[in-house]
Order: structure tokens, then sequence, then C-alpha cells
């Protein structure tokens, strides 16, 4: 069932606090500025107390901002005049979205949201100053509690699962750089398993000693992986159908005594192999969901794997002694080169200064282009001093090389990097926003340069 959208959401939302009394709702106002220091500090207790989200909330940068952010959550949720309902409920799924984004269990929020209503019942039964009743106060704070706490987990599992799903691609997109390659692998088991049938077949094994298509190598491969990364392709329907039909109907109807059916059953298999390979060269080839990983004009990973690889860097940090740095590199003036020689001219120079950032890094290491001439490099494995020696090296190796931009223009080009060493904070936007201010200062200071936040 398709979930609300924020519209409907939040005439919901408005509904809600517009049949609880003014007066009331402004006695609940003023117990939250008055408690807000309390509140805030039950919360994150409970949180803390649990050893899973001790790993993203003991870093010192979340430390510093929980409270605050805490306390301006309370006082925007509980103000009495609420003038854009859209923006509250667009808030809760921004929670929400970063609750996923650093992996915190959805119910360890539910669970500190139990324990911050149970905070506000007992403040209201101590010192709730209203002509109303605590209990009256006390459905209102629960209502509101429970809605911010729907949208927040809504947006969690949204995120979550598109999380996962970028997550599986990944795995797949890492495992087959080569599309040719995975193409003739897959291509050569599913031959390897018709070869073991027609021999079983001319061994007389019975129908539950054939082996099943499902179980081949192929079809782990297919089911596993290849339905998950090209989930949506008309392709995969016919190939699953195709399959289906093979292990339920026609491998059983080899061990039937009519020897007409069981030469037409082996002319079906072979019918189906036939089909499932030309079905598998028209998926490959768009190769949806692999190659969909790296820019077309520089072969560069782009942003589509991006999270993937931030959240593992993070969480292999997370867990042992090793750190790593986000190098933010652009192009300097490149918008001149455009304009003075053209598009062609730019794009040459963006694969050539691709190449170069490519073989500067090493196998661990991560390349993106992350949209016009601004590039991403995740350097794993270091610290401090070797990610600036690194980038000096990288910067004077561009500054250095002539550029091909036309078959008779050679241009010198240089690149202004910013650099940021992960500081244990469980969201990579944190970091992300780090290295950008950091290649900010680098150009503003004349480019051609490194700067570490």
């Amino acid at each position: 069932m398709r979930y609300k959208d924020k519209h409907q959401l939040a005439a919901e939302w408005k509904t809600l606090i517009e049949r609880t009394p003014g007066p009331l709702r402004q006695a609940v106002e003023t117990l939250v500025e008055y408690h807000r220091d309390l509140f805030a500090d039950r919360f994150y207790g409970i949180m803390l107390e649990d050893p899973h989200a001790s790993l993203f909330l003991s870093n010192d940068q979340v430390q510093q901002r929980l409270n605050p952010s805490m306390r301006r959550w309370l006082s925007m949720m509980f103000a009495v005049d609420h003038t854009d309902f859209v923006a509250l409920v667009e808030h809760q799924e921004i929670v929400g979205q970063v609750h996923a984004r650093i992996d915190l269990p959805v119910n360890l929020v539910l669970n500190g949201a139990r324990q911050l209503k149970q905070a506000f019942y007992e403040q209201i039964n101590a010192s709730f100053e209203s002509p109303f009743s605590p209990g009256e106060a006390s459905v209102y704070v629960s209502d509101h509690i429970d809605m911010a706490m729907e949208i927040m987990s809504h947006a969690y599992s949204v995120a979550s699962d598109r999380n996962v799903r970028t997550e599986e691609a990944y795995k797949l997109f890492s495992l087959t750089q080569s599309i040719g390659d995975e193409h003739e692998r897959q291509r050569s088991s599913l031959l390897s398993w018709e070869n073991a049938l027609m021999f079983a077949v001319a061994a007389q094994h019975g129908a539950g000693a054939l082996p099943r298509l499902a179980n081949s190598e192929f079809g782990l491969w297919y089911f596993h992986k290849a339905c998950h990364a090209f989930e949506g392709a008309p392709e995969i329907a016919t190939i699953s159908w195709h399959i289906q039909q093979v292990d339920g109907e026609w491998l059983q109807a080899l061990s039937s005594g009519d020897a007409t059916q069981r030469l037409k059953a082996l002319s079906d298999i072979r019918d189906a192999a036939r089909t499932i390979l030309m079905l598998l060269d028209d998926v490959l080839e768009r190769a949806s969901g692999l190659e969909a990983g790296r820019d077309s004009l520089t072969r560069l990973l782009n942003r589509k794997f991006l999270s993937v690889v931030l959240n593992r860097e993070i969480n292999i940090a997370r867990h042992s002694e090793k750190c790593f740095a986000l190098l933010m590199v652009d192009i300097d003036h490149f918008k001149s080169i455009n304009d003075t020689h053209g598009h062609d001219a730019g794009d040459n120079v963006l694969q050539q200064v691709a190449s170069i950032l490519d073989r500067s890094t090493r196998g661990g290491d991560y390349v993106f282009r992350m949209g016009g001439e601004e590039f991403l490099i995740v350097l794993v494995d270091t610290d401090h001093d070797g990610s600036r020696l690194f980038a000096e090296r990288l910067r004077q190796s561009v500054a250095k090389e002539p550029v091909l931009a036309a078959a008779d223009t050679l241009l010198n080009v240089t690149i202004s990097v910013g650099i940021t060493l992960h500081d244990g904070h469980p969201d990579y936007q944190h970091s992300l926003q780090r290295a950008d201010k950091a290649l900010y200062q680098a150009k503003r200071s004349g480019r051609n340069r490194v700067v570490v936040h």
C-alpha cells in the first residue's frame, strides 16, 4: 500500500494539533522550555546505554551536537504556533534518513521515544499547571511524538531499503568490473549445466537425480545477483519463467515412459537454454545496475555507490586502527577551457585528468567523478601527513603534464584539492561537507594548492 505523501501527513498533523485547545498547547510548550535539558539528557542517556548505539553516538563531534539538536527538536515540535506543517514533516523525514545513513537501529530510536514520553508524563504529573488535566496533556504529547516517530520510521525504512539495494548492486558491480568477462563466465556456467544434464539423462538417472537449473552455478548467480541487479528489466521475468519450466515440468518429463515426450522435453530444454543465453546477452549488453556505477565519460566511479563505499570505510575505521581521508579535487578555471576551446576540448581535459587521478591511486583507493569538473578520492589506510603528501604529489603530477585538449592544442592544467581525515563521525555527509569546505578554501586562496580541513 502506498504511504501518505508529505502534504497528507501535514494535513493530518495539523488536524491533530488543532483539536487540542490552545491553552493546553501553551502549557505544554512552557513545560518543554523549562525541562528540555532534562528530556534531552533522558533520551540520549537511554541511547548511550545500548552498546550498539554507543558505536554511533560516542563520537565527540556527535556528543557536542546531540543535546542541542534534541533541544531544538523539542522546541520545534511543541511550539504553539505552527505555520508550515510540510516543513515539520520534512524535518522528521530528514532525521529518519540520517538514522538510516548511519545504520542506527530504528528500535533504539523508538525505545528512546518511549522513554522520552515517560519523562514527559512524570513532569506533567509532578508540575503541570493548567486548567486541563494531566491526562489530556499526556495524550497530546503522546500523539505528537507518535506522529513524528511514524514519519521518521517510514523515512528510515525507505532509505534503509535503498541502501540495501545499492549495497547489493555494488557487491555485484565490484565483482564484475568487466561485462565481457561476466558474460562469458555465465554462458560457460549455463552450458556446463546443460552438459551435466545430458550426461545424467544418458546415464538414465531418475528425475530426482537430474541437476536442477536453479541450483546450478548459473542459477545461483542469476537468482542471488542478477535478479536484484537487473530488477525491472523485461528479460528477467522471461528468464525466470524458463527456469521454472525447466525445473518444474520438463525435467519431470524426462522420466516419462513415453519416448516422444522425453524427446520433446529435451528439445524444450535446449530451446530454453538458447533463449536464456539470448536474453542474457541483451541484459548484460545494457548492463543496467553494473555499468551504471561508472561515469560514461571518464570511466571513473560515479555517485551511485558513494554511500556504500563511504559507509563501508567508516565501518572498517570503527572496528580497526585504520583511517581514511577524503580528497575533493577540482580542475581550476575549467569554465574558461570550455568557453575558449569548446566542450570537446573540455571533455578531453576531464578524461586525461581522470586518468592521472586513477593511475596515481592504489588498488584499495576509490576515485569518483562527482559531476562537472569535480572529483572525489577516498584514500584508505592513511593519516594526516600521508594524505597531504599524496595530495601534493597529485597536484604536481597534474601541473607538470600538458593535456592534449585538441589535435593541435596542449594546455597546462592545475587542480585545487581539499582534504579531510575521517574523524569518527558516523555520517559520511559530515566528512563530505568538511572536504567541500577545504576545497572552497583552496579555490578562494588562489587555486593550484592543497588545503587540509
